[in-house]
């Protein structure tokens, strides 16, 4: 059975695949008016938006019995999917700054990690390993191109500006969108839609890493866990291991966020970014030296 796997052939065909449907619609975009591509954007994230329900349809998720867990705000691209088609519209610069690079990030990462389509879990249980060309697998590919597609082609063509000024904000958000998935599954344990003995096992539902390291995903949780104080992953009480829901991940969050936002403003705002950190650091732009040479 053809599966992917880090680096082997089908995980570069889904990348390249994404590459020229990004190529493809850059140039078919390319002259067309600002309104034609303001509102062809808005259907890519419609498009994204539909089968983020539709994908009840289909195996594993027909296997769920409350089914309405799989269409909420489960994670951190369940949320993207679901507020994308407000925040398109919003004129807040700090919720469409989140947008853009959230929802760019997003996309990236899940090619160059592809946990969901490597990962024998699904909805806490084991399953067994899917092919590469599963339906499932499929969506879940195209459904984080998407995230991708939308935010990269707004600012392709100019629809929204970053701003280092307003950079901490991102890792911000970031943490209160966390906070969000976190009060979901209280609400989806409440409602009895979720086993209750789940609620805070990393082993079982886990979105976004809220209750600690997957069982699957150890690597990732040790590049996580350097910024975790070792407090943050004993239960204060008990003293077992035990991750602190959502408290754990603010310190990554904020550095490796951070990390990812500094790399958006040094593409997307280049020179504000240069003079920023030239005026923390001390150091005269390079226009500036070339005037006083020039006196």
């Amino acid at each position: 059975m053809p599966l992917v796997q880090m680096g082997n052939i089908y995980y570069f065909i889904y990348i390249i695949i994404a590459i020229l449907l990004t190529i493809l619609a850059v140039t078919f975009l390319k002259n067309k008016s600002q309104t034609f591509r303001k509102w062809f954007i808005f259907g890519l994230i419609m498009v994204g938006f539909s089968i983020h329900f539709l994908k009840i349809f289909i195996w594993p998720y027909t296997t769920v019995d409350a089914i309405l867990t799989k269409v909420s705000f489960e994670n951190i691209c369940a949320v993207s999917t679901l507020v994308f088609p407000f925040l398109y519209f919003t004129k807040n610069k700090t919720l469409k700054d989140y947008m853009v690079m959230v929802g760019m990030a997003s996309g990236i990462i899940t090619f160059i990690f592809p946990v969901d389509a490597m990962s024998e879990y699904f909805n806490g249980e084991i399953i067994g390993l899917r092919s590469a060309f599963n339906l499932e697998v499929m969506r879940f590919y195209f459904a984080h191109f998407l995230l991708f597609l939308s935010p990269f082609l707004m600012m392709r063509y100019q629809m929204h500006e970053l701003s280092i000024h307003r950079a901490y904000r991102a890792p911000i958000m970031l943490i209160l969108v966390l906070v969000l998935i976190f009060v979901n599954e209280l609400v989806m344990t409440l409602l009895n839609w979720v086993p209750k003995e789940d609620l805070y096992d990393p082993t079982k539902r886990n979105p976004s890493f809220i209750f600690g390291v997957r069982g699957d995903l150890t690597g990732l949780g040790l590049f996580l866990g350097i910024f975790v104080p070792f407090f943050m992953r004993i239960h204060p009480l008990t003293g077992a291991s035990f991750y602190w829901p959502v408290i754990w991940l603010i310190i990554p969050a904020i550095v490796y966020g951070g990390m990812m936002v500094l790399i958006f403003m040094f593409v997307y705002d280049t020179q504000e970014t240069k003079l920023f950190f030239s005026k923390i650091l001390g150091v005269r732009p390079k226009e500036e030296s070339e005037v006083e040479i020039h006196k």
